[in-house]
């Protein structure tokens, strides 16, 4: 039986209910893809998902209802949103860990770090007297201890300005 391919236009509903557990998974000329299995309007159908698609969809499994749109966020410029259905699970990645227990300073990505080091840099500026100049190794050093701080690897306490 030949298995129609589900084309997501952009800023559509596809309401899609989960056929297997598991995409198939291989690489071809392009790449590696993720070959996903569904039910759409009663018949079966296969998605290949980009990667950005697959991290939303791979945690659900076989019997999970979704809404995939593909949301055009600027021109010529898109995202995925996957919404469950009422009655299937939000389905997260399990939290990250250290040594197998729950570990809430490990949940920043990597743009919010980033956030953070430009906002500590920001301040770590804005603390010196700059009449004399600013000194890049001091402003470095206090860019550090900032970060520290919020890291929770220092106390506000322990700041040497």
């Amino acid at each position: 039986m030949k298995r129609n391919t589900l084309k997501i236009m952009a800023n559509t509903d596809n309401v899609v209910k989960f056929l297997y557990d598991t995409p198939i998974e291989d690489t071809n000329a392009y790449g590696m893809y993720h070959l996903y299995g569904f039910e759409k309007d009663g018949e079966e159908t296969g998605l290949f998902a980009t990667d950005a698609l697959h991290e939303k969809l791979k945690n659900f499994t076989k019997g999970d209802s979704i809404n995939i749109r593909k949301e055009e966020y600027e021109a010529g410029k898109f995202g995925w949103n996957v919404v469950p259905e009422e009655g299937t699970p939000t389905r997260q990645s399990p939290p990250p860990s250290v040594n197998g227990s729950y570990n809430p300073t490990k949940t920043a990505d990597d743009r919010t770090l980033d956030i953070h080091r430009q906002v500590c840099l920001k301040l770590a500026v804005q603390s010196m007297d700059t009449i004399g100049g600013i000194d890049s190794a001091t402003v470095k050093l206090r860019m550090e201890t900032l970060l520290d701080v919020l890291d929770g690897k220092k106390t506000k306490e322990e700041l040497p300005f």
